[in-house]
């Protein structure tokens, strides 16, 4: 459409004060809308700023709102048609009066006068923040806070030019997720370099796996969009909360896409645990567990025999109970007519006495031996002692695990047999049989729920076994064992019993924590308990060691010497440099000697206990199941670095490696290697169950990590004499969870048989040979234990069901 030319003959004046219309007056009653002041100021080029652009199309649009003021003559606004003086209706008539635009004796042109003469559209840049209805992108921090209307005005808005306030605008959503990015870039560009600076101190394998990590990086650098699209949403983490610091940014992975994490099943279950009766014996069964390995192979074999495609229907999937080779569903039926005050004559309680302190005192030091044994010694030789009955619950359950070993080695007679079911069932009573319920637990009661879940582990009833562990750990918190003690009424020999009970049941939750597959309970950030000294019990009157107890700064010294050595700097016995009872130095020197013993070999177990507990909380808590696979191989091999770093600190006596003559502690010497071994299957496993559910399972195990488990399993069942013998098992090794060591290692195997399915000759030939020799010590070892007996019969159906030529 074509405008009509327009001149203003009598008025051209240039005018910045927004607030002109005060100073001039065209109308009766002294007004001047707002569009007529437009267009009279269009036509004679005047300069305004700080107003917002009007169009007079067909429809008007409406302009901000400001508050209203009778002085004022830019606070009225045109909100529609019909209110707008700029359209005028068939009549003339407004809310102002009846007017004309413009008078006769102003305007000038060829055209006669029209009162409905379109007004040009004014194109002002100040009005760059304005949509089509009116709304402003940003409103300022005042308007935004009162809920009020904003003219988006910069620097400064309309509202706040009025209340003569600071007008300030904050950056929205979009900014500063875009602030952030740059900020996570920046920290990742430092990551990248500082590996790229460490990079040449890393071993042949660990190069690999940076390498891979760093060609990562780039592939993330590519998506970045889609990053950003991720940082969009709440609730989606923007970096790896791995506790090992990771070098790239972690990206969330696709459910769908199974390429980018390792399989996990450890954030959901399929089981009823309380419709089941079976399953509620068993308990939840987690993904570190060897009875979850067998599951998920047992699962995998039926699924691609009996369904080629790949499905797997529901109604077939078999229960995790079916695995279970422990006795949890059989119960502890009670004994009758016990007389709970009875106990053996002094010669068969001295015998079970020193059976406990050979065969378990030293791995899980629940009791005081010093004291105990005092404490024994008084009640044989005084008739008149009476002791309370949390202390005679304790005897009894020391002489209930004792008489448990003497049952499996066979040198009770028939008459005894199943005679530690009475001392446990005499502890029991003991141990519940006060006037008040729920007592408050003490000392004693904190001991004897220890030991009672040490028996239990011992007869294969693991779930009960956690359970009474996680007792027994609530009651040593209850009485702050596991803090620093500095009561100085408290002596020097019981902080260090107290000490080493809640260490026992540290050990002994981590133990079952990998057994039952669970979370361990124990949190270390919350636990100031010191490590134990490594000098024997019968050492603490020593005046050297009871100033060691005393004094934390000396001993914790002590003991970073020896758990902090770096085997690369120094010799290779870290014990060269460690100090002696027998020393007269105050401070625990590292040029001193200190000989082997039982709590030093009880310091290296805690040590690698940790490296344990590491390896479940970071491959398999339920954020585990959503890392990137990138994620978790450099997770795996910085744990399985750490494991290997504590097999170099081991002293001499203790490096199971090397062939030793001496028998002194062949039985310290062979539990840790058992435990470093399931540590380091822990620690790989996930590499195993990566390949087992790859699409390509005709791939062969080459992946550093899955060589790592295939190898440690072997190792583990080399630990064992060729041929069986139970005398071997319980006087040289961890007797209380010789089957868990077992199973773990052979289910590796056999996934390797199963799974594998071009394997090299000699690789294959080596896992038959030793897959058959844990079937013979299981089928030897289940003579004196039916859950060996289940062990064995769950392996061999496996293998049978296959069709494989092991057996």
């Amino acid at each position: 459409m074509k405008y009509p030319a327009l001149t203003v003959t009598s008025y051209t004046p240039a005018i910045d004060n927004p607030t002109i219309g005060r100073d001039i007056s065209l109308l009766k009653g002294g007004f001047l809308p707002d569009p007529f002041l437009t267009s009279v100021l269009v036509s004679g080029q005047v300069a305004m700023s700080g107003r917002p652009s009007l169009d007079h199309s067909s429809q008007s649009e409406s302009l901000p709102s400001v508050s209203k003021n009778d002085k004022d003559p830019f606070t009225a606004e045109p909100e529609s048609r019909e209110a707008s003086p700029l359209t005028p209706l068939e009549t003339t008539s407004t809310a102002f009066g009846a007017y004309y635009p413009w008078s006769k004796s102003q305007v000038t042109g060829e055209q006669p006068m029209n009162p409905k003469v379109a007004i040009p559209r004014l194109d002002l840049p100040l009005a760059s923040n304005n949509s089509n209805n009116g709304r402003v992108s940003r409103a300022c921090h005042n308007c935004r806070k009162q809920k009020n209307k904003c003219s988006g005005h910069r620097p400064s808005c309309l509202r706040c030019q009025e209340a003569n306030v600071l007008c300030v605008y904050v950056d929205g959503k979009r900014e500063r997720n875009a602030r952030q990015l740059t900020v996570i870039t920046s920290q990742l560009q430092h990551y990248e370099s500082l590996v790229r600076d460490i990079y040449p101190k890393f071993d042949a394998e660990l190069a690999k796996v940076v390498d891979q990590a760093l060609k990562k990086v780039s592939e993330h650098s590519m998506a970045r969009s889609s990053e950003i699209r991720l940082l969009e949403k709440p609730n989606n983490p923007q970096i790896s909360s791995l506790s090992l610091s990771s070098p790239t940014v972690a990206k969330v992975p696709d459910e769908t896409d199974s390429s980018t994490r390792m399989p996990s099943y450890v954030d959901h279950t399929v089981e009823d645990f309380n419709g089941d009766i079976s399953l509620q014996a068993t308990g939840f069964v987690g993904e570190h567990s060897a009875t979850a390995w067998l599951y998920r192979l047992r699962c995998l074999i039926g699924q691609t025999s009996s369904n080629p495609d790949g499905q797997f229907e529901e109604s077939a999937r078999p229960s995790i109970s079916s695995c279970a080779f422990f006795m949890d569903d059989t119960g502890i039926p009670p004994i009758k007519d016990l007389d709970v005050f009875a106990y053996p004559s002094q010669v068969v309680a001295d015998e079970l006495v020193d059976r406990y302190f050979q065969v378990a005192h030293a791995s899980f030091p629940v009791v005081g031996k010093e004291i105990f044994l005092s404490q024994c010694r008084s009640f044989y030789s005084n008739s008149t002692t009476h002791p309370g009955n949390k202390w005679m619950a304790l005897l009894n359950m020391v002489f209930a695990i004792a008489a448990r070993h003497s049952e499996l080695s066979g040198d009770q007679s028939q008459l005894d047999h199943n005679i530690h079911a009475v001392y446990f069932s005499r502890a029991w009573r003991l141990h519940t049989r006060d006037t008040l319920l729920l007592e408050n637990p003490n000392l004693q009661q904190t001991q004897v729920e220890g030991l009672i879940s040490l028996y239990l582990l011992t007869i294969g009833q693991v779930n009960r076994a956690w359970r009474k562990c996680g007792i027994a750990i609530q009651s040593a918190v209850s009485m702050g064992i596991h803090l620093r003690n500095e009561n100085p009424s408290i002596t020097h020999v019981s902080k260090e019993t107290r000490y080493r009970l809640w260490w026992a049941l540290y050990l002994l939750d981590i133990l079952l924590c990998v057994v039952t597959g669970r979370m361990p309970r124990m949190q270390q950030e919350h636990c100031t308990t010191p490590l134990p000294v490594p000098y024997k019990e019968e050492d603490f009157r020593d005046e050297h060691v009871m100033r060691l107890i005393l004094d934390i700064q000396s001993r914790g010294r002590l003991v970073a010497s020896l758990l902090s050595f770096d085997p690369t700097t120094e010799s290779n016995d870290p014990l060269a440099h460690s100090p002696s009872p027998q020393s007269t130095s105050q401070s625990a020197s590292p040029s001193q000697q200190l000989q082997a013993n039982v709590s030093l070999y009880l310091l290296y177990s805690i040590d690698l206990a940790a490296v344990m507990r590491e390896a479940i909380e970071i491959l398999y808590s339920p954020e585990a199941g959503r890392k990137s696979r990138n994620d978790t191989e450099l997770a795996m091999t910085s744990l399985n670095s750490a494991a290997d770093n504590w097999f170099a600190r081991l002293p001499a006596t203790y490096r199971f490696a090397e062939i030793k003559d001496d028998r002194a502690f062949v039985r310290q010497r062979t539990s840790l290697a058992f435990q470093y071994y399931s540590t380091k299957l822990v620690i790989s496993q996930p590499a195993l169950r990566s390949h087992m559910f790859s699409e390509d399972l005709s791939a062969t195990l080459d992946t550093p990590m899955a060589i790592v488990c295939l190898n440690a399993a072997g190792q583990m069942l080399d630990l064992l004499p060729n041929e069986p013998n139970i005398s071997w098992l319980l006087g040289c090794s961890p007797w209380w969870c010789a089957l868990h060591y077992l199973t773990q290692s052979t289910v590796v195997l056999i996934t390797q048989l199963l799974t594998q399915n071009q394997p090299r000759a000699s690789k294959r030939s080596e896992s038959m040979e030793r897959v058959q020799k844990a079937l013979r010590w299981l089928s030897e070892c289940s003579t004196k234990d039916p859950s060996f007996k289940r062990a064995w019969n769950n392996l061999t159906e496996l293998l049978s069901f296959q069709g494989s030529k092991v057996l």
